[in-house]
């Protein structure tokens, strides 16, 4: 994902020298109010349309308490989205360790489960957090998420004692990845109408199960494609 220049603050808005971590459990609550209603108005107007009076207005907050934790509004999107792509993480480590002993496609099916989760409950939220991604997120910071979520498919697929040995793990745990990661974000970000979130669940799923046949075809046979239960 190619990262943009982000775009300089108005002078306005330019924050105090110091920051402080949000330690006390007064000061979370600050920090979380204002991600809160930073991704509520995400949710209703482009990221470019919103300001930092907005966000805090909505929080409840004051601009001194907003420069306490953010830098500007930029800083604060890539706070926000770090955040929620951690928790998709833990969620996918949580998966790996209760589906360890079952099958290989039982466990590619829960780590599909964990990792689309968030995204399909929320698909107008998460369409505009991929979009604000490309703009503030920078290149090194994406690699390292995109290397952290290649790990987590590569201990799923290696976890249950049954991958070929002859099967290259590395490669395909990152084509696995970015086939969920890429058909969900980018079919998201180019809607144009609500989004069948069961229907990208199979689509994502036929990919890598049918991916996994090829290069994996004794651990991962061809399964038919997932239905709706009726």
């Amino acid at each position: 994902m190619k990262a943009a220049r982000p775009t300089a603050p108005n002078p306005s808005d330019q924050p105090p020298a110091r920051r402080r971590k949000p330690a006390q459990s007064r000061a979370r609550a600050t920090a979380d109010a204002i991600r809160d209603a930073f991704f509520q108005l995400l949710a209703e107007k482009p990221y470019d349309r919103i300001s930092i009076r907005q966000v805090i207005g909505l929080a409840g907050v004051g601009i001194g308490s907003f420069y306490e934790y953010f830098s500007c509004k930029d800083a604060m999107a890539a706070v926000c989205i770090h955040l929620r792509v951690k928790a998709i993480a833990a969620a996918m480590r949580a998966s790996i360790d209760a589906h360890r002993s079952e099958p290989l496609t039982d466990r590619v099916d829960a780590l599909i489960d964990a990792q689309l989760a968030a995204p399909l409950a929320e698909p107008e939220h998460w369409a505009a957090l991929f979009v604000v991604e490309r703009k503030v997120s920078g290149i090194e910071a994406f690699r390292n998420m995109y290397a952290e979520f290649v790990q987590l498919w590569m201990e799923a697929l290696s976890g249950g004692g049954d991958w070929p040995v002859q099967a290259a793990l590395e490669s395909t745990a990152f084509a696995a990845h970015a086939m969920t990661y890429s058909l969900v974000s980018q079919t998201l970000m180019t809607a144009s109408r609500p989004v069948d979130p069961a229907a990208l669940r199979r689509m994502v799923g036929n990919a890598v199960h049918g991916y996994l046949s090829i290069h994996a075809p004794l651990a991962a046979p061809p399964v038919p494609p997932r239905r709706e239960p009726s």
